[in-house]
């Protein structure tokens, strides 16, 4: 009843429901895993919910946090509900370098009738992707994923991999710049520094322009929206195929350390054409092979599209975070008195800055420091807490969490 006034009083257009398996009436309080055993009488009393929405809004948007079995699964989505699909640990492997088969982010790998399957590569709940690829990046010879930039750019391979599949994607918040902060900064479940300055640094604001044109397809053509596709996902070069009677599509992409060639499998001879660059190819055979560097892609289609602006990428070396956090020294801490802040030679630029942020985010000081030097800051007048001090330049950025008690 609750819900349903919402729908009709605030106009809301849907719900996600979290741990939605909960709404049972089967007890198993002490056998976790039972919860998502296939449960007729909660499939009966989530379809009672759809349909009293459904009355008063037909298209009312039910969305389900269930991770269920999949035979439960597959009886809800049939009927209409969307339901997560948690896609972080596979897409961590194939980021980082390791054999993993991302499959499952496609909605015919649980053998759904409809494309229901809200798949996400990041949650509240999951580990940062370009995080993971800074601390345990596989490398091989001088391609190291552990090098921020190399990280970026196998998220703009993932990405080729992810949002172009048909059905609904989550993206979570500022995964499409990058967000390399651990889920266990300042707790689990404490606040997480805010980045918009990543929008400064050159490659992850290119890969803000690849998720950007990505979605844009995604929303403006049909064969997105195609049940005629395939997805060849278990091999590091891994082949995305989309069809339908507008265009033709065919993604491939190399998520291993060295160069590959292999027969991409193009529909039909002819000219091609790539997204991302405006190149064309001319197909003279189907089967002939195409060559990728290590983490490389290619995002063919048969009709010319418009060249999206994308940002060029930067060879600018953009120091890796650990190296950046293992050489400054702040002390004591806790404190309350004043902050010590050191900060070896050439770890940032000349144009960096200290801030000190309240749990809030708000700024409470600023001050430029002298490399190779120790900046102190007054905190004696500030309230006991948890205070955020970031370390920044033009590239890089270090957040530390301070305690005044």
């Amino acid at each position: 009843t609750v819900v349903r006034y919402w729908v009709r009083e605030y106009k809301i257009d849907g719900y996600r429901f979290d741990l939605s398996k909960g709404f049972t009436q089967t007890n198993n309080p002490t056998d976790v895993a039972a919860w998502g055993n296939y449960d007729q009488s909660r499939i009966n009393i989530w379809k009672r919910i759809s349909d009293k929405l459904r009355a008063v809004k037909p298209d009312c948007y039910m969305i389900l946090e269930h991770f269920a079995d999949n035979s439960e699964e597959t009886v809800l989505s049939n009927y209409g509900f969307m339901l997560w699909g948690n896609e972080n640990y596979d897409y961590n492997e194939a980021a980082m370098g390791y054999s993993s088969d991302i499959a499952r982010v496609s909605y015919k790998s649980r053998n759904w009738n409809s494309p229901n399957l809200v798949s996400y590569m990041e949650s509240h709940d999951e580990e940062r992707l370009v995080y993971k690829n800074e601390y345990y990046g596989n490398s091989s010879g001088t391609y190291n994923i552990k090098n921020t930039n190399t990280a970026l750019a196998r998220i703009e391979l993932a990405a080729c991999f992810f949002i172009p599949i048909p059905g609904p994607k989550m993206i979570w918040q500022f995964g499409e710049m990058g967000y390399d902060t651990s889920i266990n900064y300042n707790g689990r479940i404490g606040n997480k520094p805010i980045h918009w300055d990543y929008l400064s640094q050159q490659n992850r604001k290119r890969l803000v322009d690849i998720f950007s044109a990505l979605n844009h397809l995604k929303t403006s053509y049909t064969v997105f929206s195609t049940s005629n596709f395939t997805f060849s996902s278990a091999s590091s070069f891994k082949v995305l195929k989309l069809n339908d009677s507008t265009m033709n599509v065919l993604i491939v992409g190399n998520f291993g350390l060295t160069p590959q060639s292999q027969t991409a499998g193009f529909n039909y001879t002819g000219w091609w054409y790539e997204y991302f660059t405006g190149d064309s190819i001319l197909v003279m055979n189907t089967s002939d092979s195409l060559t990728l560097i290590q983490g490389g892609y290619k995002f063919y289609t048969d009709i010319r599209l418009s060249k999206p602006t994308i940002t060029p990428a930067s060879t600018t070396a953009i120091k890796e975070l650990k190296d950046l956090e293992e050489g400054i020294k702040i002390y004591p801490n806790p404190t309350n008195n004043y902050i010590n802040v050191y900060i070896p030679l050439n770890t940032f630029s000349e144009k960096a800055s200290i801030t000190l942020f309240n749990i809030l985010g708000e700024k409470i000081t600023t001050s430029n420091f002298t490399q190779s030097s120790v900046t102190t800051l007054n905190v004696s007048n500030l309230p006991r807490g948890c205070y955020l001090l970031k370390i920044m330049d033009e590239q890089n950025q270090v957040i530390k969490k301070i305690i005044i008690n």
